[in-house]
């Protein structure tokens, strides 16, 4: 046990069968309720370089764990520690006889079990709650055949990712940043927003047709990270409903963009952003992301790019289309910090409503 994880029950899950296993008792679990509610590109990181940027919205900057996290009183039990793609998970502390996890958030994180090439480090990943937070620990090394495509080589990080264990409903809703991490995958790869470096005009790298097979690719520093939906990490999974792909750093889930039409689950449906682009074609006049749309509406989803689920929960979904992934913050992020540094966010995202 690392970390201060609690013993528990231990099981090795791989990321298409306990993995998925979860998000499927989700969607079971929702249909019980009833009726159902129909950054950063390669130049973005030099103002990382001197390692003084921080990545949030309000509070200090946070690190990674010391050596002496171990001895930390503060865990609240259970996690998920990998190497190489082997994924151990222990439940601490399991409530009663469903073996249900203490910390259930951790169990969402799994690798693939493959590897970014054989010139590569192998993939680590390790997630565990404390009383408040859920930490993630990676090494930033892509679970999928890293394919390399800008100047910049991919290089061994040490992330320590944290979010609130039960996140809450901010009094209005906050922009996510303009560049740098606004929240992690399940992988323990950072995901940025959807907008390159202001300096580069903050334009859309998906639409720029700038991202690899899996919409993501490496800044200077060689820092792997998505800009859109991992579509690679879900072969074999399309279809499956309140898949979690991610957390935001305001703790609420990121979901594939599938959903349970009706209260058996028998017709799952996809959702859609209400973000639209504000011309026919893409950078004509308008070359900034969040300028160029503008949220209209008349989907599922919220200007966060989110809904209530039908339990009362609050989810954002990984759409195929602009945001790709939060529109806003819905709650109040943990502050997340590249390089070390402390501060505050490194720039201003798009608020609610479009802009910059």
């Amino acid at each position: 046990m690392t970390h201060g994880e609690s013993a528990g029950t231990v099981r090795t899950t791989t990321r298409g069968a306990g993995w998925a296993l979860r998000t499927t008792g989700l969607a079971l679990g929702l249909a019980a309720v009833g009726a159902f509610v129909g950054g950063c590109d390669d130049a973005s990181f030099g103002a990382y370089e001197d390692g003084d940027a921080a990545v949030g919205d309000t509070g200090g900057a946070t690190t990674a764990p010391d050596s002496n996290a171990g001895t930390d009183t503060d865990a609240g039990g259970g996690g998920t520690s990998v190497a190489g793609g082997d994924a151990t998970t222990g439940a601490g502390d399991d409530t009663g006889d469903s073996g249900a996890s203490a910390c259930p958030q951790a169990d969402d994180f799994a690798l693939t079990g493959a590897v970014a090439g054989t010139s590569y480090p192998a993939p680590t990943l390790s997630a565990y709650c404390t009383a408040t937070e859920v930490v993630v620990e990676s090494n930033g090394i892509p679970d999928f055949q890293f394919l390399q495509v800008t100047p910049n080589a991919l290089t061994e990080q040490d992330w320590a990712w944290r979010f609130p264990r039960a996140p809450a409903p901010a009094a209005a809703p906050s922009a996510v940043p303009l560049v740098g991490p606004s929240g992690v995958a399940m992988d323990g790869l950072p995901i940025f927003g959807p907008t390159e470096a202001p300096r580069d005009g903050s334009r859309d790298p998906y639409l720029d047709g700038i991202l690899d097979y899996c919409d993501g690719h490496t800044a200077p520093g060689g820092v792997y990270h998505f800009h859109a939906r991992p579509d690679c990490l879900l072969e074999g999974l399309d279809g499956t409903p309140y898949l979690v792909l991610g957390y935001a750093f305001d703790g609420y889930p990121i979901l594939a963009p599938w959903i349970c039409d009706d209260p058996e689950c028998v017709s799952v449906r996809e959702v859609h952003s209400g973000w639209e682009q504000v011309e026919d074609t893409y950078g004509a006049n308008i070359t900034a992301a969040w300028d160029a749309h503008s949220y209209v509406g008349g989907t599922d989803l919220d200007e966060c790019n989110g809904m209530t689920l039908p339990d009362g929960s609050y989810a954002y979904f990984a759409t195929d289309t602009f945001p790709y992934f939060m529109g806003c913050y819905r709650g109040t992020p943990t502050a997340n910090t590249i390089g070390g540094g402390g501060g505050g966010p490194p720039g201003g995202g798009g608020p609610p409503g479009g802009g910059q």
